[in-house]
């Protein structure tokens, strides 16, 4: 994590948003490489003209999708693939909707804000299983807009793709070490020696780790996700919650077992 890949999914973003365009129908209006004339508005603080979108330069794009859209999801604190599939998202349904798809996916309560019970949800679940479930969550909501009749099949297939490449990037990307949001900052100094480490035993007990508490952490958010899911009958946001405790309770079985001696 915390890797300057912004560029890489920013030249995703920009291939797959193309230029200048006006489409009737399209609620965006005037686009310039995916900004629109309200957005462009926004940032420059001033009312913006079709002309002033048709010629917006591309450093410019580039410092309002680092500002407004990746810096908004934490994309530099994402692992690899996963910011990609967030940063998508968010620049074709704003930042905290493609958080709220994020949580959906993931199983914890939908706020469009991530703190730290969504990075430890995130943290306990290998990134291509997030990454699928983000794609499924996305593609299910849109479907469900009145505009899918008309560019359903153009958004699906860019899903598709972004999914695609965000599998093979968090593929070819190392483990992330697990990291916990949720630790005090005392804590995190205790942390800093690998797992993998085997001269430098665990010596502290497991009810001190950091693994735990945020496991437990995720625990409680996907039960109570689950429940709600149940109550509204919405099997899909159940799965997602299940798949989260189970992912959860391995965190803590799996942490346990560093501190049961061997032999």
């Amino acid at each position: 994590m915390a890797r300057k890949s912004f560029a890489d999914c920013l030249g995703f973003v920009l291939e797959e948003e193309g230029g200048y365009c006006d489409l009737p129908g399209d609620s965006g209006g005037a686009t310039n490489m995916g900004i629109t004339r309200a957005t462009l508005a926004a940032w420059r603080g001033r009312p913006v003209s079709k002309d002033d979108v048709l010629a917006l330069e591309r450093e410019e794009a580039a410092a309002i999708y680092e500002a407004r859209y990746w810096a908004a999801i934490g994309g530099d604190d994402l692992p690899a693939g996963l910011d990609l599939a967030l940063f998508d998202d968010a620049v074709n349904s704003g930042p905290r909707q493609a958080v709220r798809d994020l949580q959906h996916a993931i199983g914890v309560r939908v706020d469009g804000a991530i703190g730290p019970i969504t990075r430890a949800a995130i943290d306990v679940r290998a990134p291509a299983d997030v990454i699928v479930a983000l794609c499924a969550a996305r593609r299910a909501r849109l479907s469900g807009l009145p505009q899918f009749s008309r560019f359903g099949r153009g958004w699906t297939r860019r899903i598709q793709r972004a999914e695609k490449l965000a599998r093979s990037l968090a593929k070819a990307s190392p483990a992330p070490r697990r990291t916990t949001a949720t630790a005090r900052p005392a804590d995190q100094a205790k942390e800093t020696v690998p797992m993998s480490t085997t001269s430098v035993a665990e010596t502290k007990p497991f009810w001190a780790s950091q693994t735990i508490w945020s496991s437990i952490a995720v625990i409680g958010s996907s039960l109570a996700g689950g429940i709600l899911a149940l109550r509204s009958n919405d099997i899909g946001a159940f799965g997602a919650s299940l798949t989260a405790l189970l992912g959860g309770i391995n965190a803590i079985v799996g942490r346990v077992r560093t501190t049961t001696p061997i032999g």
